[in-house]
């Protein structure tokens, strides 16, 4: 009876029913529920609305970049016309460029900067100021020239005039026509697009391949260091160290893009690791109170350790390596050292267990051993000191030490290009060393480590050098991106402020050191028409060729006149112009440019108007007549030759 009252009570203090009261007649009470009360939602506070400043901020950097792209772009035009190409010296391109021209560089720089610091970096907006600051630099040449410079771009353009002459690559006449793929590939998209020369190709190339590099940069920098803001960072440092000058009109220009392609599939999709999906190490799973192993027995256990699969489906892998095996298979026929630069660095990360993938490395493999043996075994058997190397300094030689030469504004370019591999490769260093205390990870310096093997190839000559720093420019430009990024948290974002002068200070210098030789490597219109013109008067067979390797000798009838290269009696034909004159294989027609004459005077330290006294001697020997001259363009031709 206690509990029970005790209970009712409980029920009644509690707002319950009385069950005995329910039983009484005439009493109407409704059954007690068990429902829960309704649980009523607290109210939430309102967002508080940003500070009017912060707003103005936002509002700021939505439209400060768009604005400053545009501006930059707009100097374009203005930079075109006050650049005075005729004042071109040793200090090159950036001597003569107006105010315009430095400051559409410095606006595409601030456009950069003004989105990635942007509380919202917009992706279309960062690549089209991307986009913007590789025209107002690397461009810079394409716009203020009225055709393009470099006088290879000229002579491979004449490849491809060849080729699509005739349908097939002509024998003998220069070893880059052992590997015909890219040549042949424009001869199909010119005679695909009806047109009858690729002058406007040539000009713009450099920065068109130079963006498409700068994408796969992008992508690479997605994969190793994540962000929303530092793969813009490499980018941007890529193409700010791209004082190489390989993105001109050439084959190697498309084998970094499927160089950079692979690299992509290879640290991105590919990627992995050797360990399981679980984490667990591999063979043999060691016990909690097992002795730490050697070194080598730990490298023996991850190189027989099977890296785990990448998590994407099977159809996605099989497209994947279906794309990566046709850029192998492209760049075994697109050019001589590239594949085996793909190839190393495809070896490495197999090695570590760093891609699935390992039939790629067989494919590249198997693509450059079929072509050798096959395509280029005629070049191979006669050139093997290209292969085995010559085992001496001439890469060194003929790439540094004999490039210090010229005037003082062309010593001091040719300095700054030995320091900036060298700053970069410290930069670099330091990223590695970044890299490794975030993950533990040091193959992608290796990586860039790879292509200094090829240092061995010594008959190569001075290109090599060039190559080496090429190759490793993608994977050095990230590290340093990542060297950067540790910067800007251990010291604040004030670092930014200096890092923003520092790019504007880099890519002024880009701007020195890429045009340093314009005085010599600037082509005008009025040359390309004599030469087309002195091609068309000269007889089949008939062979030109110019006092030095330079300016746009060899565009046109390549295999009928040669690639203007000097042979016999006149390899001296500068110095020597009467023995040439006189010898029984004297060409058909001679030619020089004011790039020549300009290579004298600042490069080789000759007196000016040097190559007009070359002319006289010429016609002096009663030899030679001239049929052009404007200035220091002319050209003569061979007594008795039909016009």
């Amino acid at each position: 009876m206690t509990s029970t009252h005790t209970r009712g009570d409980g029920d009644r203090r509690q707002g319950g029913v009385d069950p005995a009261a329910s039983m009484r007649p005439g009493v109407d009470i409704d059954p007690p529920t068990t429902a829960l009360p309704i649980q009523v939602a607290p109210a939430t506070p309102p967002t508080p609305p940003a500070p009017p400043a912060a707003q103005a901020s936002v509002g700021v950097f939505r439209w400060l970049s768009p604005l400053l792209a545009l501006l930059a772009v707009a100097m374009l035009p203005i930079a075109a016309a006050t650049t005075n190409l005729e004042s071109l010296d040793g200090w090159g391109l950036a001597k003569v460029l107006g105010p315009a021209a430095w400051a559409a560089l410095l606006l595409a720089v601030s456009a950069c900067v003004a989105e990635l610091r942007s509380p919202r970096p917009r992706i279309p907006m960062l690549g089209t100021a991307t986009g913007v600051l590789i025209l107002c630099s690397t461009g810079m040449p394409s716009v203020v020239e009225p055709v393009a410079r470099f006088s290879t771009a000229w002579l491979l353009a004449g490849f491809t005039d060849s080729i699509a002459q005739t349908g097939a690559a002509p024998s003998g006449i220069d070893a880059r026509f052992y590997w015909p793929a890219f040549f042949a590939q424009w001869a199909f998209f010119r005679d695909a697009g009806g047109a009858t020369q690729l002058d406007t190709v040539l000009r713009w190339f450099p920065p068109a391949v130079v963006t498409v590099w700068t994408i796969g940069i992008y992508a690479l920098a997605r994969s190793m260091l994540g962000g929303s803001r530092a793969p813009w960072a490499a980018a941007w440092l890529f193409v700010g160290l791209n004082w190489i000058e390989q993105d001109y009109f050439s084959p190697q220009a498309t084998g970094i893009v499927l160089m950079v392609t692979v690299l992509t599939f290879a640290l991105g999709p590919l990627a992995t690791r050797r360990t399981d999906p679980a984490g667990v190490p591999g063979w043999p799973p060691p016990h909690e109170d097992a002795p730490r192993l050697a070194v080598f027995r730990r490298w023996m256990v991850s190189a027989l350790t099977p890296p785990n699969r990448p998590t994407l489906p099977p159809r996605q892998l099989l497209l994947i390596y279906f794309c990566a095996s046709l850029c192998l298979l492209a760049a075994a026929p697109e050019h001589q050292i590239t594949p085996f630069a793909i190839v190393g660095q495809l070896v490495l990360l197999a090695v570590v267990g760093r891609f699935r993938g390992r039939g790629l490395i067989l494919v590249g493999v198997v693509a450059i051993t079929v072509f050798i043996l096959i395509e280029g075994r005629e070049f191979w058997i006669n050139q093997l000191g290209l292969i085995i190397g010559s085992g001496d300094q001439g890469a060194l030689q003929a790439g540094v030490a004999d490039r210090l030469t010229g005037d003082t504004g062309q010593v001091v370019v040719k300095y700054l290009r030995v320091l900036v591999p060298g700053l970069t490769w410290l930069l670099a260093i330091v990223g590695a060393w970044t890299y490794w205390k975030r993950r533990r990870d040091l193959v992608p310096i290796g990586l860039a480590v790879v292509p200094m093997v090829f240092a061995a190839v010594q008959s190569y000559g001075g290109e090599l050098i060039l190559r080496i720093v090429l190759y490793g420019l993608p994977i050095l430009s990230i590290l340093g991106a990542d060297a950067l990024r540790a910067l800007v948290r251990n010291r604040g974002r004030s670092t930014e402020i200096v890092l923003a002068v520092g790019m504007a200070v880099l890519f002024g210098v880009l701007v020195l050191i890429r045009g340093g030789n314009d005085s010599y490597q600037v082509v005008f219109p009025q040359e390309v028409a004599m030469y087309r013109q002195v091609s068309a008067e000269t007889p089949k067979g008939g062979q030109i060729v110019a006092l030095s390797g330079l300016g746009p000798t060899g565009v046109v009838g390549l295999n009928l006149h040669g690639s203007g290269v000097l042979f016999g009696q006149c390899v001296n034909l500068a110095d020597d112009p009467i023995r040439c004159a006189r010898s029984t294989n004297a060409p058909a027609a001679i030619v020089s440019y004011t790039s020549i004459e300009k290579q004298g005077v600042y490069l080789y330290g000759k007196n000016p108007g040097w190559s007009l006294a070359v002319l006289q001697q010429l016609v002096a020997s009663g030899r030679y007549v001239i049929t052009y001259q404007d200035g220091f363009n002319w050209a003569v031709k061979q007594v008795g030759t039909p016009a």
